[in-house]
Order: C-alpha cells, then sequence, then structure tokens
C-alpha cells in the first residue's frame, strides 16, 4: 500500500443514513489484515462489524467511540506503517465526503435501488444492487423486509446482481397476499415474478419464512444454488409464542421484548429498529397479512418433517430461540448444516461477515 486510504461510515442499505461508532477494535499503529475486524457500528438495525477490504497499517482514528455520523464521513486512515505525520493530517483535512445514492446502482453500484415490478396484481417492491451477469434473490422472513438484508447485499453486489424482494404484506409491497395466502401460493407468486423481471435461474438466499418460500421455489424452478438461513421447514419446532407475541405487540417496550427473542444480544435491539417496526406494523392491511402468515407459519411446523426439496446448505445461529438448530443429519445427505456461535435467529444482521462468507462458498459450489 503506497497511498493513504480512507475508511469511511459506511452505507448498509438504502434507508442507512448515520452510524454510530460503536467501539474501535484496533489502535492507531496497529497493523491491519484484509478482513480483521476495524470497528463496530451500531445502525437503525442492528450492531455491524466493519472489516478492513485491505490490509496496511491504522495511521489515524478520526472518528471517536460514541459519535454518530453521515454516510461517506471519515472514521479512520489506513496506510503504510512510517507515514509522515503530517501528510496524514493534510489528507485529513482536505477529506470530503463520499456520498453513496441510488445512481450508483444504475451505474451498476453496490449502493441499491428501490424499483417496482407488477406481477399477478400485485405491486411488488424490490431493492436491486451489482451488475452480475449471475442473480441471486434475497426473500426476508416474517415481518421483515428487504431491509434485513442490509449487511449482506453490499458485499454480494461487488460479483453478483442482487435482489432484495419485499414480499407480499411486508415492506414497500402491496399488504394483499396471493391467492389465500398459502406458502404455494406465496412461492408460485415469488416464480412470477423471477419470469416476469427476467432473472432466470438464481442463486435463492431465503431466512425464516423466506426460507420456507425459497424451499418451495426451488422444488419446482431451476435454481443455480439454495442458501437457507434459520427456514421454516416441514416439522421445524417453531416458537408459536413469537409469531403471535410479535403480531400482538401494539407498544414499544411490548414490542421490544419480543424483538429481543430474534437475537443472541439482547442489547443490540436498537430503539429504531423497535420504531421501524411498529410504525410498519400500523399501516393498513400488515395485521391481516401477518395473521393470515402466522397461520401459515404454524401450518408448515405441523406438516411432516422433510429435508430442504434441493441440495442446500442450511446456515444457522447456535442461540436460535425461534427455530432451534436441528440435531445433525436431520436435513438429509443433500443439505449442509453450518452453526454459527452467538448468533441468535438473525445471524445475517448478527454475524453479517462470517454468514456472508458462506453464502459465497454456497453460491460458488465449494462449500
Amino acid at each position: 500500500m503506497t497511498e493513504l486510504v480512507a475508511l469511511t461510515m459506511p452505507k448498509w442499505g438504502l434507508s442507512m443514513e448515520e452510524g454510530t461508532l460503536a467501539s474501535w477494535h484496533l489502535a492507531e499503529g496497529d497493523a491491519v489484515t484484509e478482513g480483521a475486524e476495524i470497528a463496530d457500528i451500531e445502525t437503525s438495525k442492528l450492531l455491524n462489524t466493519l472489516e478492513a477490504k485491505q490490509a496496511g497499517t491504522l495511521l489515524r482514528l478520526v472518528a471517536e467511540e460514541g459519535e454518530t455520523l453521515p454516510c461517506g464521513a471519515l472514521i479512520a486512515v489506513m496506510g503504510e506503517a512510517g507515514t509522515d505525520g503530517a501528510a496524514v493530517d493534510a489528507f485529513v483535512a482536505s477529506f470530503e465526503a463520499v456520498e453513496s445514492d441510488a445512481e450508483d446502482a444504475e451505474e451498476g453500484g453496490a449502493t441499491p435501488a428501490y424499483r417496482t415490478a407488477e406481477v399477478d396484481g400485485l405491486s411488488l417492491r424490490y431493492a436491486e444492487a451489482g451488475a452480475g451477469e449471475e442473480v441471486v434473490l434475497l426473500l426476508h422472513g416474517y415481518g421483515g423486509d428487504s431491509g434485513n438484508w442490509m449487511f449482506v447485499s453490499e458485499d454480494l453486489a461487488s460479483d453478483y446482481r442482487v435482489i432484495a424482494l419485499d414480499l407480499p404484506g411486508h415492506g414497500g409491497s402491496d399488504k394483499a397476499l396471493p391467492g389465500g395466502g398459502s406458502i404455494e401460493d406465496m412461492a408460485a407468486l415469488v416464480r412470477a415474478f423471477i419470469t416476469a423481471e427476467g432473472f432466470g435461474a438464481a442463486h435463492l438466499v431465503g431466512h425464516s419464512f423466506g426460507g420456507a418460500v425459497a424451499d418451495r421455489v426451488a422444488a419446482s424452478d431451476e435454481t443455480r444454488s439454495l442458501t437457507l438461513i434459520a427456514p421454516l421447514l416441514p416439522g421445524a419446532a417453531l416458537d408459536r409464542g413469537y409469531i403471535a407475541d410479535f403480531a400482538a405487540a401494539r407498544r414499544k417496550r411490548e414490542l421490544r421484548e419480543v424483538l429481543t427473542r430474534l437475537v443472541a444480544d439482547a442489547d443490540s435491539i436498537s430503539r429504531d429498529m423497535v420504531e421501524d417496526v411498529l410504525r410498519t406494523k400500523r399501516l393498513d392491511g400488515v395485521a391481516e397479512a401477518l395473521a393470515r402468515l402466522g397461520e401459515v407459519a404454524g401450518e408448515i411446523a405441523e406438516d411432516a418433517p422433510r429435508p430442504p426439496a434441493a441440495p442446500a446448505l442450511a446456515i444457522w445461529g447456535e442461540a436460535d430461540r425461534i427455530i432451534p438448530p436441528p440435531a445433525d443429519g436431520a436435513l438429509g445427505d443433500a443439505c449442509d448444516l453450518h452453526v454459527i456461535a452467538g448468533a441468535g435467529h438473525l445471524p445475517h444482521l448478527e454475524k453479517a461477515a462470517e454468514t456472508t462468507r458462506l453464502i459465497r462458498r454456497n453460491i460458488a459450489g465449494d462449500q
């Protein structure tokens, strides 16, 4: 490394405008290896760890712990060991924050842009990022939205065309459900969405209820790969109390208690996350959609246990209390199981870097 490199407040997802530097993992003067954990950043969703994209030396910490900064703001400087301090001072003084917006997505950048598709009479919103030849379709879980993939999509978008769909009843998509709202109806709509947008054979990544949808899609469609994160598979040991309590929660305190069940570290649930979820739950049609999908989730859990319908990688958080990790071999010979320590039901948010590496390995066919 011969030049100074700016480390900036990342922009993970369309909704992220600022982040809080929660803690530094390294000190000034420390050697940095590629992939090393540099700092913890608090977002409106959860705490995430910023990793180094290249090796070097951490020359200057610009942001202080506890400081909230807009996306693109300078937080640190890397370079070669022994770089003159005056050069670093000049670099910091002359730095201009880099704005990353939806225009980057139009040019094939990593920052996503929202788009809308009309499929079978329903308006479906999705976030798109990247310009690779192969499509990675991300399907969120019950009560979530495309923003749940904020820590995963940016990384994948450097090599793939990444599509994060808001399922019906969620996010910016119509709140009406397809057909009777069954899992087969949801899967049929996703297949129609793939066809309508011309994605062809895609890599499917589904979380929880979205994993159930991805499993059904892969059963009848050509799929490049299937990655399931804490999936709701037939016969799953689903905590139905969570489903009922999530749907019933009307106040911040009630909802926060419910959301803490999703994660290994209850303190990682931010006030912004609680407020965002509560705001969405109050939209017209959401309560009815969640009620029906909660019934569907229960029906899936009551079905006879079976492994995924197609060869897959299953990723689980070791501390998942919503759908606990299955026993070794329970998912069949065609499904590899990887359990992540320190994560609950949301490993793609709690342990995003490790989860993303596993997704990449499965997409590449290198398990």
